[in-house]
């Protein structure tokens, strides 16, 4: 894990960075930050906490350029970066592409059909089964135990992994990636409820998946009823996230883990709906708006606005609902001792009246 084997100055090269330090240094592997290591090299995001760079025993830290000049606890190798993290990244993406990930060829297992069109540089594991008329594009892997349907269009450098299911007709472009265990064209969950019955209302669209997406593990995106389900381009989906038939999702969209969404929904472009959001049916939230954890969205949602609650609202307008509600205990005790007064006041009062009456 992030093994690998190159100098400080080929570091720099790979991740962008300017060298300060002895260029001829090798480092061996990525690290973290709380756990270095001597041959390691790790990354600071931000120098608000300077100290954690005191008796730091890496073998090389990525440090903002801010960092360049100032008189820092840390004296080892340093490699400067505009944005640190994104330094990390590149270099963790030259260690994955060390790692021999597959060999291209049909495992002796599977079940392809003649009809099945198979591009160049494939790789299909153990047990898979790929249906009729189904098209694989070049460069794509797809991982043992896996269902591609009749007629299913895959692009290229795709990566399928185990236990995936993609059913007749749905469409992947490019470099698209499925997370163990996703369920790409399930029927959209459609019933009519006729002659005292609930009658099962054939979904006989698709599920289009546009290039650069990410499907994680478990997720479920239904077929459409009629037309399409769409996922944009560069759209991110966690684990365990439920898509209903004929949604829309635009470009760069993140949908966390739990995310629930009602079918016919439109979600525009660059939108963030953070863990256990649920989406009603048939609304539209617009491009770059963002829905706070566990809220549960009743109505559309205007472009670039924040919500949260349940039912979800504006966040500002929620937070205050949120901080009556953490002073609910104390204006219950308030207004028990008000009426504790106010009785006592009655008593007197009608103690008062009822010795004026005595007197006469």
């Amino acid at each position: 894990r992030g093994i690998m084997n190159i100098t400080l100055k080929e570091a720099a090269r790979i991740a962008q960075c300017e060298t300060a330090g002895d260029e001829n240094f090798v480092l061996r592997q990525l690290c973290a930050l709380d756990e270095p290591k001597e041959d390691g090299i790790c990354y600071l995001t931000h120098l608000e906490k300077p100290e954690l760079l005191q008796n730091l025993k890496a073998g090389c830290v990525i440090l903002p350029l801010e960092a360049k000049g100032k008189e820092l606890p840390f004296k080892g190798n340093i490699l400067y970066a505009q944005n640190p993290e994104w330094a990390f990244i590149l270099l963790l993406k030259y260690v994955d592409s060390l790692r021999v990930k597959y060999t291209p060829g049909i495992h002796p297992t599977a079940v392809v059909s003649p009809s099945a069109n198979i591009g160049a540089n494939v790789s299909i594991g153990a047990y898979s089964v790929v249906e009729d008329d189904a098209v694989i594009g070049e460069n794509t892997v797809i991982y043992p135990q896996c269902y591609i349907g009749k007629n299913v269009h895959i692009g290229k450098n795709c990566l399928i992994y185990p236990q995936v299911v993609i059913r007749e007709d749905c469409i992947l472009k490019d470099f698209v990636i499925l997370q163990a265990g996703a369920k790409i064209g399930s029927d959209g969950f459609g019933f009519s409820f006729h002659d005292g019955r609930h009658q099962k209302i054939p979904q006989i669209g698709n599920v289009i998946i546009e290039s650069d997406v990410e499907i994680q593990s478990n997720t479920c995106i239904d077929r459409a009823k009629i037309s399409s389900t769409v996922i944009g381009a560069n759209t991110k989906i966690d684990n365990l996230v439920q898509v209903g038939h004929n949604v829309k999702v635009g470009m760069s969209s993140i949908m966390c883990a739990q995310v629930g969404v009602a079918g016919t929904t439109d979600i525009g472009n660059g939108v963030i709906l953070a863990g256990q959001v649920g989406l009603a049916g048939h609304m539209k939230i617009g491009d770059r708006a963002q829905v706070g954890a566990q809220s549960g969205v009743m109505n559309n949602i205007p472009a670039g606005q924040t919500y949260f609650g349940y039912p979800a609202m504006p966040q500002k307008e929620a937070f205050r609902q949120l901080a009556i509600l953490r002073k609910l205990p104390e204006m219950y005790k308030e207004i028990k001792e008000f009426k504790k007064q106010l009785s006592q006041t009655k008593k007197l009062s009608l103690f008062g009246k009822i010795k004026k009456l005595a007197g006469k």
